[in-house]
């Protein structure tokens, strides 16, 4: 069966070094609606951030753990209430969430405004690389990152993940700008190269302290890869080394560690092996403890990262095929350092059981880079497919508004907390009869009462509220009926 002319253009795009321009009038519309593609769908996650409540469990979860450190002064380790250390996760992201929440108020949009941030920071890394790659409008890649699902929704979500993302691809252009082959005609100054050592050797450094070893298997398997590849491991290593930036490295992270194992006894242990080696390696882990393993069938990860870049899966699948048609001379050194940023952590996670939706983060910023090659590229149908496609996606989004409060408060007791607030003075504590979420502890700034293991109710002169499953409420009197729990007044 043949296809269109135009269709078949735009499915398998034309080699990134032979393609003509797209007319220069096709180009101008398509650069418009890209254009206002980004600058939308920045407006948008900044009116999410401001407008929805913390869900459980993730966000409420990383949103209470930052308002403790604020409140208590949980500096040194994260809570994740105020009698348990948090040892899941090194503070870098708590404490980023904690400095903005100390400086504009214990609110939602204080909480979630570091991802932005660190977002942004990748933003700007992805540019880089693009301009490395010889990209001449090196913004495309700001409508790719900002309509691929992840990255939009990690760019304002209080997570660890964007902020890993960040450190971790920062460090991995400090890395590229060492150890990158010069072209004829080029010269590096030696200083200069040993700059970049030296900032790839913090980012490993402030790693530590986001992830932990995550993060450094993170930034080591695409150099490891791309090391292979090149046939010179030993070379590109000794291009890395630099004994100022591994002690820089080490001080950054080294005090905090033995400061937590000092203060917090077993810390390490919990930390290093359980998180790092148990959590991937043991099947349905049990040694979780703040929340549950995540078992998942091997390959699972493949099925994530389809769903993460999913308006731009097409372009992945067809330059992925591309690449594997190459001669191994035909592909540019930058090109085979994004392939292997973008690949590795995907082919790690292939055979682990424990992971989450998330994990395929730091594969999109490189990816995008590739995607805005090919873009800059395309034929004219091509262009004008993506560039129409991503504005209707994003008015589409704009649209689901709605849908998106309903679903994301319906996952918070912000709501109910608030119906509770206008009845009652702040300084009444509200009673739950279940087992109360994170959503409850931040929204109450933890000014209620557990009775889901008391065995008993309080009397009403305690707690003339409280919070019961809807199915329990009988015919009691109902102040506000959510879709998990209702606010009560007990008879």
């Amino acid at each position: 069966m043949k296809l269109h002319p135009a269709l078949n253009d735009t499915l398998r795009g034309h080699d990134i070094r032979t393609a003509a321009p797209a007319p220069f009038a096709s180009r101008k519309v398509f650069l418009g609606m890209l254009a206002a593609s980004a600058i939308l769908l920045l407006a948008y996650r900044i009116v999410l951030m401001w407008l929805l409540p913390l869900a459980d469990t993730t966000e409420a979860r990383y949103g209470e753990i930052a308002r403790l450190t604020v409140t208590h002064g949980f500096w040194l380790m994260p809570h994740i209430d105020a009698t348990t250390p948090f040892f899941a996760k090194p503070p870098l992201s708590t404490w980023a969430s904690a400095g903005a929440m100390a400086l504009f108020g214990i609110n939602e949009f204080a909480a979630r405004l570091p991802a932005l941030l660190a977002t942004l920071i990748a933003v700007r890394t992805a540019m880089a690389f693009a301009a490395a790659y010889h990209i001449r409008k090196t913004w495309l890649v700001i409508p790719i990152l900002a309509s691929c699902p992840l990255f939009f929704i990690s760019a304002g979500a209080v997570m660890t993940d964007a902020i890993q993302m960040s450190v971790v691809m920062a460090a991995l252009y400090c890395a590229w700008r060492a150890i990158a082959p010069l072209a004829e005609g080029e010269s590096a100054e030696r200083r200069t190269r040993r700059h970049w050592r030296i900032g790839f050797w913090v980012m490993v450094g402030i790693g530590a302290l986001c992830k932990g070893l995550a993060d450094w298997a993170l930034i080591g398997m695409p150099l490891i890869a791309y090391a292979l590849v090149e046939r010179r491991p030993l070379a590109l290593l000794r291009q890395l080394m630099d004994g100022t930036g591994i002690a820089l490295c080490i001080a950054l992270f080294l005090p905090w560690y033995l400061a937590a194992e000092h203060a917090y006894p077993g810390f390490l242990n919990y930390f290093i092996v359980g998180e790092h080696f148990s959590r991937f390696l043991v099947p349905g882990w049990k040694g979780d403890r703040y929340g549950i393993a995540h078992m998942q069938p091997l390959g699972t990860i493949w099925l994530f990262w389809s769903a993460a870049i999913l308006p731009w899966l097409g372009v992945f699948l067809m330059q992925l095929w591309q690449l594997l048609r190459k001669r191994a001379d035909a592909v540019e050194p930058l090109e085979r350092f994004l392939w292997c940023a973008t690949l590795m952590p995907l082919l790690f996670f292939t055979f682990a059981h424990n992971i989450i939706w998330t994990y395929g983060l730091t594969s999109i910023v490189p990816f995008a880079v590739l995607a805005a090659r090919w873009l800059e590229n395309a034929s004219s149908a091509g262009t004008r497919i993506a560039g129409g496609g991503i504005l209707a996606l994003t008015i589409a989004a704009a649209g689901c508004y709605q849908l998106i409060q309903t679903n994301v408060s319906g996952n918070s007791d912000r709501d109910l907390v608030r119906a509770f607030h206008q009845i009652e003075d702040n300084d009444i504590p509200l009673a739950y009869r279940i087992k109360p979420a994170y959503s409850a502890h931040f929204y109450t700034r933890d000014n209620l009462l557990d009775e889901s293991d008391a065995g008993r109710h309080l009397p009403a002169d305690v707690a003339p509220f409280a919070v019961e499953r809807n199915e329990l409420i009988g015919n009691a009197p109902v102040y506000f009926h959510g879709t998990r729990y209702s606010l009560i007044k007990p008879h």
